[in-house]
């Protein structure tokens, strides 16, 4: 196998890396040098605060792990440099967010990261790393045999795709509870149903775990459903829920915090759990009961579906609806929730429903304990358009001390909005019973400009970092006299193109402060900023016609030379 010298490199900006064995820039991430022979690995500087290459070769899934048994001498010392004085809580941390196949490979960084690999608590495995699912299953077995055994697991986050029944599916998981494993995460790829029972036994009665994320279309009928049995269980997270899933949340004693996405249940189920503090139900329209004495945070997003809730002590509401055409209530609650506090009621539709309408007001009725409210400003429409249900109705609000209003959506297109203004009905119903509370309402337009300012603010950024790399790898160490002329003609194509970019955001940037009203107190400072930087745009233009002016009379040079050369070889010898 052939080694190569890995080079650390300190002064990187961006989501650039440089392969100092082939002296080309790459993008971020793991990917090729410009000479497709040295393998990088780039870590944002802005999450790590460093980056590193490692690896060579193009069969690197073959090589990962004998690297970490080849020789490392001849690593270049500076790549022994901060990296070796990190504790390592720091780096195990660090390695948390790449994939395991990569975790591996930084075991070329150094003599410290040699075998780091063995003892990282979070493992976090995925098929979509490798072309084949049999290279997969052979790095598993491969990776697990040489793993510290004395090293407890905290997490693992398993991405496959395939059936259950494969043999690295029932190694990772034993692995991981055999250790012990605290947290995981299992996201089953689309394209089939997996059957729950062919899951190991043990992922339905650990005695570790504690948080517990599951996503895939799960085939149930016909089968026997597992009994669950997850004595310290605190957090779970299923997509595409099925009720036939019975017992599930009761055997799991200490179930604090559920999420619920996409049931694919037909008919209407319950939840039920003397401890759970936290619900969220999401993007359904099945009915669901629940009933939960503890409940303290309810959020509902996208449920189409009748509610009926059972949480006396709920402190926490939150309900958005992007469809308003429930036949009956959206939701139902208790009439003495006097623990309830805050309450978010987001309503996204532009489609006035008046029946809709009325029953909402039937459900603000039920909230009139809350201390903090948000409504959205589509909402506040539909209200003003219905006056004749506020005309007669004091206001429930006794407790309230904030009220704000703002839009549920603001279209990307920046397209405009129709202004919404809130009625005097309306304004005393929702802020009667609570004269002191504070009032803030943001219109469509607000938002926009905030959106505008703060991505063009973002773009000049981008842009400044971007000019300051061009001078700092591009421009400052070109030698115009020494070089050859091809490589003033590739560089000048490289700066053309990267200059093209660069315009293209301006452009972008002036359009997005022309739509910035000018009252807007930074509107000035934004200009001026994008006024510098058209100035050290049209710096490097310059720098950019000394170098094509170069390369033509480089050209012009060789072009004489050739045909004077070609001239002389021509002309008859004199005998």
């Amino acid at each position: 196998m052939q080694r190569t010298n890995y080079a650390f490199n300190s002064e990187k900006k961006n989501n650039l890396a440089v392969c100092k064995v082939c002296k080309g820039p790459t993008g971020g991430g793991i990917t090729k040098c410009p000479g497709y022979r040295h393998t990088l690995l780039f870590l944002p500087k802005s999450n790590l605060g460093f980056s590193f290459l490692v690896s060579s070769g193009s069969k690197t899934e073959d090589m990962m792990l004998e690297s970490t048994d080849s020789g490392h001498s001849e690593i270049i010392e500076n790549a022994e440099g901060d990296r070796s004085n990190l504790p390592d809580d720091l780096i195990y941390r660090i390695l948390s967010y790449i994939s395991i196949k990569h975790v591996v490979q930084t075991s070329a960084l150094s003599t410290r990261w040699r075998y780091i690999w063995t003892s990282v608590p979070h493992l976090n495995f995925s098929t979509t790393d490798f072309r084949r699912l049999p290279r997969f299953s052979k790095f598993v077995t491969r990776l697990l045999s040489g793993r510290n055994n004395q090293s407890e697991v905290f997490s693992v986050n398993f991405t496959f795709r395939g059936k259950v029944s494969q043999e690295f599916v029932q190694r990772i998981l034993d692995y991981a509870f055999s250790h012990n494993v605290q947290q995981l995460d299992i996201t089953c790829l689309p394209g089939r149903l997996y059957c729950l029972a062919e899951f190991p036994h043990s992922l339905f009665s650990s005695q570790s775990l504690k948080h517990f994320t599951f996503t895939g279309r799960i085939q149930t009928w016909n089968a026997t459903v597992p009994t669950w049995a997850l004595p310290n269980l605190t957090t779970l997270n299923l997509t595409y829920y099925d009720d036939t899933w019975d017992g599930l949340f009761s055997n799991c004693a200490n179930l604090k915090n559920l999420t619920l996405k996409s049931s694919t249940s037909l008919n209407c189920f319950g939840i039920s759990h003397p401890g759970l503090s936290s619900l969220t139900l999401e993007d359904d329209n099945v009915c669901v009961n629940v009933v939960t004495p503890q409940l303290k945070s309810l959020t509902i997003k996208n449920w189409r579906g009748v509610h009926l809730i059972s949480a006396p002590n709920l402190s926490s509401l939150h309900y958005t609806d992007h469809y308003c055409s429930y036949k009956d209530s959206p939701l139902q609650l208790p009439t003495d929730l006097c623990h309830l506090e805050k309450v978010d009621i987001i309503i996204t539709s532009d489609h006035d429903n008046k029946a809709y309408t009325h029953k909402i007001v039937r459900l603000l009725q039920q909230l009139r304990y809350v201390k903090f409210l948000t409504l959205s400003l589509e909402l506040v429409k539909f209200f003003s358009s219905s006056v004749e249900l506020f005309s007669h109705q004091t206001s429930p609000f006794v407790n309230l001390k904030s009220l704000k209003i703002y839009p549920g959506y603001v279209s990307p297109y920046n397209q405009a909005q129709q202004k919404v203004t809130m009625s005097a009905e309306v304004k005393d119903y929702l802020l009667g019973g609570s004269p002191g509370a504070t009032f803030t309402m943001v219109s469509h337009e607000e938002i926009r400009v905030v959106k505008n300012v703060t991505l063009a603010r973002n773009l000049m950024r981008k842009l400044q970092d971007q000019l300051e790399e061009n001078i700092e790898t591009n421009t400052s160490h070109i030698e115009l006299d020494k070089a050859p002329v091809e490589s003033h003609v590739k560089v000048a194509r490289e700066q053309l193109d990267n200059m093209k970019r660069k315009v293209s955001m301006v452009q972008r940037i002036s359009t997005l402060l022309t739509e910035v009203p000018t009252s807007y107190r930074d509107k000035d400072k934004l200009q001026a900023r994008l006024y510098g930087l058209c100035i050290h745009i049209d710096t490097i233009m310059k720098h950019l016609d000394t170098i094509v002016k170069h390369v033509n009379d480089q050209m012009e040079i060789e072009c004489d030379n050739k045909v004077h050369e070609t001239a002389t070889s021509s002309q008859p010898s004199s005998s």
